[in-house]
């Protein structure tokens, strides 16, 4: 710093002459920065006395730079461009809240970045982070603000309120319903190409867990295509490759656009479900925001998707 001070002029002057340089005149700079006209044009004499340089050619109508002041003018412009930008940008950065989401690689996928959009539009001064895990909730809690976690609705640190009962049923696409025989009751389910999914959390139901749910037993699973991932798993029944289980809240659009469908109406409720989760840490506006907008959302889809009502839900938050 002791450096700049020996090196650089007085930051008055330069600012005078600034002024007085960009305006042409002594009076118009006087008035801009709210200071005398005799008040600049000392200041302006004190840099040039300092620089041992004519800066302004004195008209009778106004200033002219000579070419070392327009060569010291684009250098100040220039500086003070840049602090004007960067200050800018910090008191930007000093609105900006920063807020941060929790959910599955499934919950982010197929419902929350869908419709983030959304949420950007109507708070474009949030700072929105999306943090994703594969390996549940409990994997990211202690990293987010609010999220949606699937569960038993206890997370410690967390109010969870829940927004979606847990529901498992067979999905494929139109496709891979045309190329096989009609599908009427569950018993036939076994006999067709099933999806699995890897995974060991607890709550997660998988075909075998389903199918002892519908009374069906000696199911084999050894011929099924496994996926350890969720998205992927989708992904394979949409192109086609199989039945696959499918989650309510997770599958509502791609059933709505006929991605997939379902061959049979068969369905098993769990004692899991979707919550919408809160830190205690922070009630911040940003996340009572958030929270308020996803049930918006849900309350949009509850006529179709059979989502619960959202009128109760909001008295608990």
């Amino acid at each position: 710093m002791a450096g700049f001070l020996k090196r650089l002029p007085r930051l008055s002057s330069l600012l005078m002459f600034e002024a007085a340089a960009r305006c042409r005149s002594f009076t118009i700079a006087a008035r801009e920065l709210n200071v005398t006209q005799a008040a600049v044009s000392q200041q302006v004499r004190a840099l040039e006395r300092e620089l041992g340089l004519v800066l302004f050619n004195r008209l009778h109508r106004g200033l002219e730079l000579t070419r070392e002041g327009a060569r010291l003018h684009r250098a100040v412009m220039i500086s003070f461009e840049r602090v004007a930008e960067t200050t800018a940008e910090l008191r930007a950065a000093k609105r900006t809240t920063r807020l941060e989401i929790g959910a599955t690689y499934a919950v982010a996928t197929f419902w929350l970045v869908p419709r983030l959009p959304r949420f950007r539009a109507l708070h474009p001064e949030i700072d929105v982070h999306v943090v994703a895990s594969d390996r549940g909730f409990d994997a990211i809690a202690d990293r987010v603000d609010v999220g949606i976690a699937y569960g038993l609705g206890q997370w410690p640190g967390f109010r969870a309120t829940l927004i979606r009962e847990g529901e498992v049923f067979p999905v494929c696409s139109p496709e891979y319903l045309r190329r096989r025989p009609r599908l009427t009751r569950v018993e036939q389910l076994p006999h067709e190409s099933l999806l699995s999914m890897e995974d060991d959390r607890p709550g997660l139901m998988d075909w075998t867990a389903w199918f002892a749910e519908q009374d069906i037993k000696g199911y084999d699973a050894r011929h099924n295509l496994k996926i350890n991932s969720h998205p992927l798993l989708m992904q394979a029944a949409c192109e086609g490759q199989g039945i696959a289980l499918g989650w309510a809240m997770l599958t509502d659009d791609l059933l709505e656009k006929r991605k997939l469908v379902r061959p049979l109406d068969a369905t098993v409720r769990t004692s899991r479900g979707f919550y919408l989760v809160t830190s205690d840490k922070n009630s911040s506006e940003e996340a009572q925001a958030f929270s308020g907008w996803v049930l918006n959302q849900l309350e949009m889809g509850s006529e179709t998707d059979g989502a619960r009502p959202i009128a109760r839900l909001r008295e608990k938050l």
